[in-house]
């Protein structure tokens, strides 16, 4: 009976195209979870790892109310899957879910949707609250029949079994402007261990300096009342892009050999009444078409580094970006001569 209510949901999901489609699919599938779901989550049980904050069991299950977050990464990975299994049609799509909370949510939903003989997966989490759960989701809607493996592990040091090729790999443990939360690290040490032919989600996180007037800038405060489409927000008129800092895809870019990034030096405008902020700017391309834009997610809202009234004798600004402990970005300034 779940597992039929379950198909349904994440077929209606799949065929979704409107923000108010989306935001109804989401919510249904929140709902379920939350009548499936008997294991208390806790807040006290935050993880802190070298690398980033793993989240509470409480806020991981948090975030399916993230509601265009969770639609378009579901629709990405279907995308994905689709793909591999049309790829590899003789055997089983092997897939590594680094950080999957207590509700699995961006695969346990799709599976009703594949043959049990199909999928092979393997589910990370660092929390014992959140293996305890998925596992009692599966054995609840009986999908627990299909070849799963819970667990509880960090995902940043996790070594996968030699005989376990990687097809599909997915980690969605993000904040904003990549801070707090273990995503960089993860993602260095799955790549290591994904083959050519394997897909990473999110495909590519692109990370962008602009100076604008922060306060201004859409941003996400409430994903259950305030879901918006990127078309229908208003970006602020006078933001000006600076550049791109860096991409994180299965190549690495530019942080592929340590655990910091360090910036060019970019001029600071000499007139910054309109634009009195340097901020950063986040946008994930989930899977080929499918992307969160600014301010459709949490993890996409803009993120202050600091404001240009504070360094205003300075000429230039360097971002750094130091992910060897808990993610944050901080800068350099050079001086006016």
């Amino acid at each position: 009976m779940y597992q039929q209510e379950l198909a349904i949901i994440v077929q209606s999901i799949i065929e979704s195209n409107t923000i108010s489609d989306h935001t109804k699919c989401a919510k249904r599938l929140s709902d379920f979870y939350t009548r499936l779901s008997t294991i208390q989550h806790s807040l006290a049980n935050e993880v802190s790892v070298k690398g980033g904050i793993a989240l509470s069991s409480s806020g991981a299950a948090d975030c399916v109310d993230d509601y265009l977050r969770t639609i378009y990464f579901i629709k990405g990975i279907y995308k994905a899957l689709t793909i591999l299994t049309a790829d590899f049609p003789e055997r089983r799509i092997n897939i590594l879910y680094a950080g999957c909370g207590p509700y699995a949510t961006l695969i346990l939903p799709l599976l009703p949707l594949f043959s049990k003989e199909r999928i092979n997966a393997i589910l990370l989490d660092i929390n014992a609250a959140s293996i305890a759960s998925v596992g009692q989701i599966l054995k609840v809607t009986g999908l627990n029949e299909y070849a799963l493996q819970l667990i509880e592990t960090d995902a940043i040091t996790y070594i996968k079994p030699k005989d376990f090729t990687i097809d599909l790999a997915i980690s969605e443990t993000m904040h904003y402007a990549l801070t707090r939360e273990p995503q960089v690290a993860i993602v260095k040490n799955i790549v290591k261990q994904l083959p050519a032919h394997g897909i990473l989600i999110p495909e590519e996180i692109r990370i962008d300096l602009a100076y604008t007037f922060f306060d201004y800038e859409p941003s996400l405060k409430n994903a259950i009342n305030e879901v918006k489409g990127y078309n229908e927000m208003q970006p602020y008129a006078h933001h000006v892009f600076v550049d791109r800092l860096f991409t994180i895809s299965k190549e690495l870019s530019s942080i592929s050999h340590d655990s910091k990034f360090e910036s060019n030096f970019y001029n600071l405008p000499e007139n910054f009444t309109e634009i009195p902020d340097v901020c950063i700017f986040t946008e994930i391309k989930v899977f080929d078409d499918i992307e969160l834009k600014t301010a459709e997610s949490y993890i996409t809202n803009p993120y202050c580094v600091v404001s240009l009234y504070s360094i205003n004798a300075y000429s230039k600004i360097q971002l750094i970006y130091d992910f060897s402990e808990i993610p944050k970005w901080t800068y350099n300034v050079n001086a006016l001569k």
